[in-house]
């Protein structure tokens, strides 16, 4: 390899990791651009779904019906009864930073089916394990206004009897006798007549887009000052070669005398 080579070829390496360098950029700013499209698309399902006209719970999800993300938060009516003896505490459920619980009990619905009611957020007691109050319920007829929500996925963990640490809706139903039951979605309770002492209502999801956006701006200037760098760099070393001084970058703001001073020296 002669002298005049060498430079060459070190300059097409740099070039070649500069274009893998920003290729990478540009994947992983589409892919930010792709992330914040999807949470656009979800906060406005979601909302759309928040704001709906309660409908019978019957008429859009049957009990042997797979879960659909379109159903989140879609409000619901339902009439039957509560089955005070089928009630559990979730475990684990911090609300504005104050350790708690979310009360879940089983309503026996007029058509027949079982679906699972979370009543509210109940803070942690005086023992750590457990709420002091607890709201009783008990089974005389009601109408309900629920909230869609997803079961949760089991958890590794062991729980206290009459507690749960997932809202994992196949675990809680092992009790009931029949299997007609909703155990792919529970209801969060937005209404109730006639009413019961509830725990502590759930505000509407805060609807954030997140930094996806800000994210892949940062990418996209990650690929550019690279390969500003080089085109730089190879400025300069023509410069070097041609016995002139390094080119400065101009800083704003910079003193006076400085600039002077560099254009005294040039």
């Amino acid at each position: 390899m002669t002298a005049n080579n060498r430079p060459l070829r070190t300059w097409l390496s740099w070039l070649f990791l500069v274009v893998i360098f920003t290729t990478a950029c540009v994947f992983l700013s589409k892919w930010q651009f792709d992330r914040q499209a999807e949470v656009v698309q979800t906060n406005s399902r979601i909302a759309a779904s928040y704001d709906a006209e309660p409908i019978a719970l019957e008429e859009i999800l049957r009990v042997d019906q797979a879960w659909s993300s379109t159903l989140e938060f879609r409000p619901v009516l339902v009439s039957g009864q509560y089955m005070p003896e089928l009630s559990y505490l979730v475990r684990n459920r911090p609300f504005n930073a104050y350790p708690g619980f979310l009360q879940l009990v089983a309503f026996k619905t007029d058509g027949g089916s079982t679906i699972w009611v979370e009543r509210g957020w109940l803070p942690t007691g005086s023992k750590s394990d457990s709420p002091d109050d607890i709201p009783l319920v008990d089974n005389n007829h009601r109408q309900l206004t629920l909230r869609l929500r997803p079961a949760e996925p089991t958890l590794d963990r062991t729980a206290p009897a009459g507690q749960l640490s997932s809202i994992d809706l196949k675990s809680a139903s092992l009790l009931l006798s029949d299997m007609n039951v909703y155990t792919q979605s529970y209801g969060r309770l937005v209404t109730e007549y006639p009413e019961l002492p509830t725990g502590q209502k759930l505000a509407k999801p805060e609807l954030s887009e997140g930094n996806h956006l800000s994210y892949a701006m940062q990418w996209i200037l990650f690929g550019l000052m690279a390969i500003g760098a080089v085109f730089w760099t190879i400025s300069q070393e023509r410069r070097r070669k041609q016995g002139l001084p390094p080119r400065k970058l101009k800083i704003l703001n910079r003193d006076k005398d400085a600039e002077v001073e560099d254009k005294i020296l040039e």
